[in-house]
Order: structure tokens, then C-alpha cells, then sequence
């Protein structure tokens, strides 16, 4: 049967510490007392409980299984209700340090002289409406661990240290909230990894505006297969994007907005210097949403209209191309193609680039998870042929050819035949290093 105990530096520590009354007056002493917690048991925490350390502390819940956490609540020491407030204060160098077993907060604060850190492996560490101002790092996760934070204050007072240090196969989901930090040097990582390989993390609907605006939105270190997703968030008003150099290493930035918008783009997002941000980022290059290139009467988000701008860079081949963000239709029973709008400084050949579809099944009778492949793609050994030009089409902005000449193409797919009703999903390839900009409006005729 689970057991609530009580932390409040009003309590008189006398075990078993069940009531405020009889609270420990810390939390690193309620869990010298008591350790192990058993599976489920809940800590409350008095609303204005403040405790202080100059050393570092470590707060383990060994037997706090991902199921049945560990729980650690602030609550009114008279109501026994929740009440976001009780603080724990570590001064001078010193780390706040969650290890073992699995634990979840609630509307607890932490001033923390150094860093606040998720320190080990197999673990499962969640907190709600929590502040953390730390000296140093936000946050420093290493050794398998997953984090998760909902509604929460990351600041840090360091001017030249990254927020949050990511050293091992870790995964960390922010969501909501906000994070504030400095940095005295240009391209400094919000989100900075390690040497070792295959970690995620995904921050949405947060704001990151208190970012000073020379900060990277992600330093993916040695090793490969990183993954950063930036979803609806609140950026700042400039950034610098990373360079990829290991395979799969990878940065979404998706529907977020700059400082100064509140209309953030559809899809993928907009550039920062306009206000809406956006982008799709690995080792082939680099994938943005831009105002100043686009189709008349092309994609919309009802505010801007915009197009995919395409960055590869010389790792790009017909067998390694860089690959756009998908575009997603219905499609009804009917026959249809679909048509989608690209243009460049010169003309393309097929094996440059090339469009894949897939549709519902064609077959009868359908099969309701079969989806067909349409390519545009030559095979291997082809010779490439030039794509088919756009007369019907004006463009506008740099780098977009001439008007219904040199540059200004469109990818026609085959017409297919779905039997049932189903989505389409559309990818356009490059496999040459050059600009290109995609109209991710397809036209389905």
C-alpha cells in the first residue's frame, strides 16, 4: 500500500514523517530516512517549504517504476491541497542531481548553483509546472535517461554555456513553458549533444524568445542519428542553424514563430528574419519555408505566401538525395495526377531531381494498407532527360528562372486510380547541389 510522506522545514522529523506536523525538514534527509520508497508512495512537499544547501544533492527513488512513479507534490501545509511553491535552493558550484528508479514533480522550484542534471540510466524523470534557474546548464541528461517536462521555467544566469547538455542516448520531450538564456558567444547550443549516438529531443508550444539572437537551435557533437524537433514554438527573433556531419542527424523546425509574429507559418514554418521560422536540417542540407521566392497563387498559410526553399549541399547523388518535407491530400475513388511546381536558375533532368507518390491501392479489390508507389525516377543506369518545362506558371523572387522558361519545371506524376479513399503523400528529391525552390501546393487534376 502506498505511503505519503511529508517534507516541511516547520515539521519536528520525527519519523515516519506522515504528517506535516512530524514532517523531515528536507528532502535529501525525508530519503536517508526512508530509502527505498516503494512503488506509488507520494512526497508533499509544504507550498512554502525552502531548504538550502551549499553541497550538492542527489535524490534517488529506487523502487519508482515508469508505471507507479515515485511522487513528489507541493501542497498547502494547511489544506493538504495541491500548491505550487515549496523550493529547493543549492548554492555556490553545486548540482541538483536526479538518479535512480522513476520519479514525477509537481510545482516545485530549484535554484541550482551549477547544473540540474537527469544522471541515470534506465530512468524516468517527469515534472509539472516546475521552475528551474540554474547557474549553469538548464539541464544536463546523461545515461539513458528520459525526461519529460510540462509547463515548466527553464532560465539560466551563465552567459556562455548551453542549456541543455545532452551526453548519451537520451530522449527529452519539453512541452509548454519557457526558456530563457544567454550566450556571449555566437552559435553557443541551445540544445548541445555529446560523442555518442541516437538521441531525441522534442520541445512544443514553449517559448524560447528570452534567447539571446545568436544561439543555435542545436549542436549535434560527434556520433549520428540526433533528432531535435522544434514544434509550434515561440523562437528568437534570429538564430544560426547547424551544419550536419553524421549521418542522420537531424533538426525539424515546424510551424513555430520569431519574437515579432503571431502568424506562424503552415507546414514546415517561415524563415526567422521575417518572423515565422521553419526548417529541415541533416547531412544533405538544409530545408526552409521563405516569403521572398514563391508561385503566384501557390501555397498560403491565409496570411503569407510562401515556398519550400531547397539548400543541398555536395554530399547529395542520385543514390544519396535530399529529401523535402511530405505533402499530405485526400484522395476520393477517381482517377487523378498530381502535379507539383519547382523552379531554379537552370533546367533539371530526372535524375536530378524527381517526385515519389504514394496513393491508395489501384487494385480491386483494395487492400486498405496498401499503398502504391509512383515515381517520376529513372532507374539506375538511365540517361537523365530534361523535366518538363512550366509555361503555365509565374514565379517571383531570385533564383527562380525566368518566367515560363529556364528553371520553371513541374513533376507530373502517372495518373492513378484509388479504389477507396485515402491519403496521398507527395516527396520531392534533389540530388543536385543547387537551390530549388517547391511550390507545396500540389495541383491534383
Amino acid at each position: 500500500m502506498a505511503t505519503t510522506y511529508y517534507v516541511d522545514d516547520g515539521g519536528t522529523a520525527t519519523a515516519p514523517f506522515d504528517t506535516y506536523a512530524k514532517a523531515a525538514n528536507t528532502l535529501a534527509g525525508l530519503i536517508t530516512a526512508v530509502t527505498p520508497f516503494a512503488v506509488d508512495d507520494e512526497i508533499h512537499i509544504g507550498h512554502d517549504h525552502a531548504e538550502s544547501t551549499a553541497a550538492s544533492v542527489t535524490f534517488a527513488f529506487v523502487n519508482g517504476v515508469e508505471a507507479q512513479p515515485i511522487r513528489i507534490i507541493s501542497t498547502n501545509t494547511t489544506s493538504d491541497e495541491y500548491d505550487e511553491g515549496a523550493s529547493i535552493t543549492v548554492t555556490g558550484t553545486s548540482d541538483v542531481n536526479i538518479s535512480s528508479g522513476s520519479s514525477v514533480w509537481y510545482g516545485v522550484t530549484f535554484v541550482v548553483g551549477d547544473d540540474f542534471a537527469l544522471t541515470l540510466a534506465n530512468t524516468v524523470h517527469e515534472f509539472h509546472n516546475c521552475t528551474i534557474t540554474a547557474t549553469d546548464r538548464c539541464l544536463t541528461v546523461s545515461g539513458e535517461t528520459s525526461g519529460r517536462f510540462f509547463g515548466c521555467i527553464f532560465s539560466s544566469a551563465d552567459a556562455s554555456a548551453p542549456g541543455f547538455s545532452i551526453v548519451a542516448e537520451s530522449t527529452l520531450l519539453i512541452r509548454g513553458g519557457s526558456i530563457s538564456m544567454g550566450s556571449a558567444n555566437s552559435g553557443v547550443g541551445i540544445i548541445v549533444f555529446g560523442s555518442s549516438d541516437s538521441a531525441r529531443v522534442t520541445i512544443e508550444d514553449c517559448d524560447l524568445s528570452g534567447c539571446t539572437n545568436d544561439m543555435s537551435l542545436m549542436t549535434p557533437g560527434g556520433g549520428s542519428s540526433k533528432v531535435v524537433h522544434y514544434r509550434r514554438c515561440k523562437l528568437p527573433s534570429a538564430y544560426t542553424m547547424p551544419t550536419m556531419i553524421a549521418e542522420n542527424n537531424v533538426l525539424e523546425v515546424e510551424s513555430c514563430s520569431g519574437s515579432t509574429s503571431t502568424n506562424p507559418f503552415l507546414g514546415i514554418g517561415g524563415e526567422g528574419t521575417a518572423g515565422g521560422v521553419g526548417g529541415w536540417s541533416d547531412v544533405l542540407g538544409f530545408t526552409k519555408a521563405v516569403v521572398a521566392q514563391k508561385r503566384v497563387g501557390g501555397a498560403s498559410d491565409g496570411v503569407n505566401s510562401y515556398s519550400w526553399e531547397l539548400n543541398p549541399n555536395t554530399n547529395v547523388s542520385y543514390f544519396a538525395p535530399m529529401v523535402s518535407p511530405p505533402m499530405v491530400y485526400l484522395a476520393v475513388p477517381g482517377s487523378q495526377t498530381v502535379t507539383v511546381h519547382i523552379a531554379n536558375d537552370v533546367d533539371l533532368n530526372d535524375d536530378e531531381c524527381w517526385m515519389v507518390v504514394e496513393h491508395p491501392d489501384t487494385g480491386s479489390p483494395a487492400s486498405p494498407d496498401h499503398i502504391v508507389l509512383s515515381n517520376t525516377k529513372p532507374n539506375p543506369l538511365a540517361t537523365g532527360s530534361a523535366i518538363t518545362r512550366d509555361s503555365g506558371s509565374t514565379w517571383e523572387g531570385a533564383g527562380t528562372g525566368t518566367d515560363g522558361s529556364t528553371g520553371q519545371q513541374k513533376l507530373v506524376s502517372s495518373s492513378f486510380n484509388p479504389i477507396e479513399a485515402g491519403p496521398v503523400v507527395i516527396r520531392i528529391y534533389l540530388a543536385k547541389d543547387d537551390t530549388m525552390y517547391v511550390d507545396p501546393r500540389e495541383v491534383v487534376t
